[in-house]
């Protein structure tokens, strides 16, 4: 796969209408990887505070978790 850098693209040789739906392709991608970066962090932080410690010898046990 070919590399470039920012200065490789000049959006003025597109015609007007491909300008626009790069920009929004653009702004679709910065929303979206921004949510994800976002989400990320906010699961970092959770795991990382942990609230309250189970007894040592716990052991889960899913009939009595699912149980009606």
């Amino acid at each position: 796969m070919q590399k470039f850098k920012q200065t490789d693209f000049d959006i003025e040789m597109l015609p007007s209408e491909a300008r626009k739906e790069l920009i929004d392709f653009y702004q679709f991608l910065l929303s979206k990887y921004r949510k994800e970066i976002n989400k990320v962090e906010a699961l970092k932080k959770l795991f990382m505070k942990p609230k309250g410690k189970l007894p040592y010898n716990y052991k889960f046990n899913r009939e009595e978790a699912h149980g009606r």
